[in-house]
């Protein structure tokens, strides 16, 4: 680049007025010893010799698809061209129709949340968010074009562009190591970090998002909620974790389900309770085992039925006492069977009744007493037979 102007103190040229400058098409590089050169030494670059030293950003043609010069070989582009992130994967809500070993739940209408899904980094300067590297924005007629590219380059290699050319107008702000940040022709703010970033806000702060929202991130995470959590969803809460689940809470859980709710567990289940559980149902209730079912219960038992209550049992039916069993009835009491019925006590046994006993055998009757047997009746004693024996 040359320097033009004048010296307005005549032919002792000691006060030169700059005026402006030529561009040129440096061939060599710097030497700070010589006049007419870079005292530090910095420009001309060696990779920008014997082209025009008006910036590569800035000596854009207009055309599309863009080439592999015309303003589109800078390094801070190029950079940002092989740096793409593509394929960046969203959250799948968990497909519960298809569980294994055991009963399923019903995926919502929304199938499209059960779908995997990436997202793409858009294109440097003409967007298009796609797996397609040279696929822009639609209403991009033009590449960035001279001279309406206004570029800014320091001696580092930060790059500032204001980049007016229609259809293509952007705004992009570059640092040496790749971070930049570049406000599109439709309006679309891409940020790139290449290393940390750290956001601090000591007021309040307020987001507003009126489409989707994806963040995806591929380390750890960590929240932390100094205050109260309110979360509301509109839709369905999808939560979907591959390993496991942990929840601690020191103080109370609640929560009210409107309608319905399934839990399915296909391993174990394990329940402690430190204090009292009550279960309120208010209508049925039905119990499937596939297996054994055990209760221990260190106290007492107390069961009220207000309707009928019916047990069936395929196999033996044990009833073990260490005390007394009370058995009544209000109204009739049957005990049946279709074998045979053993009654046994190893103490005494008393029968009573306050109204009429009838004992009806339809074969056979034996009686067997080891000791004394003795029958007394308040009125008339009755036997009836064909024959009677007496020993």
């Amino acid at each position: 680049t040359w320097v033009f102007g004048f010296f307005r103190d005549g032919k002792n040229a000691q006060d030169p007025v700059m005026i402006g400058t030529f561009g040129g098409i440096p061939e060599e590089g710097p030497n700070p010893v010589l006049g007419f050169n870079d005292p530090k030494g910095i420009y001309p670059q060696s990779l920008y010799l014997n082209e025009p030293d008006t910036n590569r950003l800035a000596r854009g043609s207009g055309k599309l698809p863009v080439g592999t010069k015309s303003g589109e070989n800078s390094p801070s582009l190029g950079w940002k061209r092989t740096s793409r992130q593509k394929d960046v994967p969203v959250a799948v809500a968990g497909d519960m129709s298809t569980a294994s070993g055991g009963d399923t739940i019903a995926n919502t209408s929304n199938t499209g949340l059960y779908a995997a899904a990436d997202w793409f980094e858009p294109n440097p300067r003409y967007g298009g968010a796609t797996t397609d590297d040279v696929k822009y924005l639609e209403s991009v007629k033009l590449s960035s074009q001279y001279p309406y590219n206004h570029v800014r380059q320091s001696e580092s290699g930060h790059v500032e562009e204001w980049d007016d050319t229609p259809s293509a107008e952007r705004l992009h702000r570059y640092h040496k190591i790749g971070t930049f940040e570049e406000i599109q022709p439709d309006g679309t703010r891409v940020t790139k970090v290449v290393g940390n970033e750290y956001e601090i806000t000591l007021g309040f702060k307020d987001v507003l998002i009126q489409g989707a929202c994806n963040v995806t991130i591929k380390g750890d995470c960590r929240l932390l909620y100094q205050g109260d959590l309110v979360q509301e969803v509109y839709g369905d809460y999808h939560l979907n974790v591959h390993g496991d689940k942990r929840s601690k809470i020191l103080g109370n859980e609640v929560t009210e389900v409107r309608t319905d709710r399934k839990t399915v567990i296909n391993g174990e289940d394990d329940l402690f309770v430190g204090k009292n559980q009550v279960i309120n149902i208010a209508a049925n209730l039905n119990h499937n085992v596939g297996g054994k079912m055990d209760e221990t219960v260190t106290g007492n038992v107390s069961c009220t039925y207000n309707g009928s209550f019916s047990t069936a049992v395929k196999d033996e039916l044990v009833f073990i006492c260490q005390s007394t069993i009370d058995i009544g009835s209000v109204d009739s009491m049957n005990i049946g069977t279709d074998d045979t019925m053993d009654i046994f006590s190893q103490a005494a046994m008393e029968i009573m009744t306050n109204s009429t006993y009838t004992n009806t055998v339809a074969s056979t009757a034996t009686h067997t007493v080891g000791s004394s047997y003795s029958i007394t009746a308040g009125g008339t004693y009755t036997v009836t037979a064909p024959m009677i024996l007496l020993n």
